[in-house]
């Protein structure tokens, strides 16, 4: 059995837990152990326990608001979350220390800073978040999936799910094609409020000119599951979240998403066409995740403070199968394909000049 260990700290949302997923295969396949820290109450609970890996919680969350109580009450949460990863570092020892972005990845990496465990980090945005940009001065190795995102970072893209690698081109997939255009709504792993607002009124003005499959999340509303309830000819599917994305993607015409990394890299590697909605933050970091695709052609890009059902609609209604097909052949770029190879390429060695440095 193999001696060399890695923790990877990743939670939050699906944007940042399932790169580290990808990621944390590929090294079980090189025979690693593996160790993930993460929080009680998002995604990564769930999730990383159905692939067997060992998780351990953290308490913290992120800082939303910027007044003087919620900054002293964030301080104090890393204050506990840091001894907490500090126990648990400690305890399983390893070898080098894998941070996916998002809050959750600060504590740990400050412990394996002040310890001197090799510490890498990965940023899946093309703007830099506030944890990574600040990890990225302590870190051995910066890895960006977007081009000039952080200072002196290796660009490596966005691990994509194996299953997504083998999907069929557009060019094959869209063949011969009918019916009406089939829309596949994400509005991220913990679904999208303004999404699920929207896409309703959608549905019964296009009527059956569409077909809809919509991941809703787990915030539904008393009014979104009284409409879902009630069979409609052009509600193909809900669901709260969808495990089987690759089947989503086959489906797929179109989808109709919020801007997050991950979905943005996972559209460029299959080709499909995308009216992307970001999510408004206050850097634009979705919006800039999704320029790209829209400025050659192979999305289209609402922003949230434009959004009316009438946008919507008329942004739809403009997209027959040829011009999707123009989009989805444009979006087909597969700049991410080897990306898990080139990171995993990266902590090999880090963890090979680790050990040298220590003989």
């Amino acid at each position: 059995m193999t001696n060399k260990k890695i923790i990877i700290m990743a939670g939050g949302t699906g944007g940042h837990v399932f790169p580290g997923i990808t990621i944390a295969e590929e090294l079980l396949k090189k025979k690693w152990n593996i160790c993930w820290i993460g929080t009680k109450n998002h995604i990564e609970s769930l999730i990383i326990p159905c692939n067997k890996f060992p998780i351990y919680s953290i308490s913290i969350t992120g800082l939303h608001k910027t007044n003087l109580y919620s900054i002293i009450q964030t301080s104090f949460q890393l204050i506990r979350a840091y001894k907490q990863s500090k126990l648990i570092i400690e305890k399983y020892k390893p070898d080098l220390i894998l941070g996916m972005g998002g809050y959750i990845s600060a504590p740990g990496a400050l412990v394996a800073y002040k310890q001197k465990i090799p510490l890498i980090i990965h940023e899946q945005n093309k703007i830099a978040g506030l944890t990574n940009k600040i990890l990225s001065k302590l870190a051995n190795k910066t890895l960006q999936a977007f081009p000039n995102t952080l200072k002196n970072a290796i660009e490596v893209g966005n691990p994509i799910r194996p299953e997504l690698l083998n999907i069929p081109s557009p060019f094959v997939r869209f063949k011969n094609r009918k019916g009406p255009i089939r829309i596949l709504v994400l509005g991220g792993s913990q679904g999208s409020m303004i999404i699920n607002y929207f896409i309703p009124k959608v549905s019964l003005l296009l009527n059956t000119k569409i077909l809809i499959w919509h991941q809703i999340g787990d915030n539904i509303t008393t009014k979104l599951k009284k409409f879902y309830s009630i069979k409609r000819k052009n509600i193909f599917k809900t669901s709260t979240f969808i495990k089987d994305i690759k089947s989503a993607y086959l489906w797929a015409d179109l989808i109709i998403s919020r801007g997050g990394a991950l979905t943005v890299s996972e559209i460029s590697t299959i080709g499909l066409g995308a009216i992307f909605i970001p999510y408004p933050h206050k850097d634009k970091q979705q919006y800039w995740n999704t320029l790209p695709l829209y400025n050659i052609g192979a999305a289209k890009l609402i922003e949230e403070k434009n959004l009316t059902t009438k946008v919507l609609i008329n942004t739809i209604l403009q997209l027959n199968r040829k011009k999707l097909i123009f989009m989805a052949k444009k979006s087909y770029t597969k700049i991410h394909t080897q990306s898990t190879q080139k990171i995993i390429k990266i902590i090999e060695k880090n963890y090979l000049l680790s050990k040298a440095h220590k003989k």
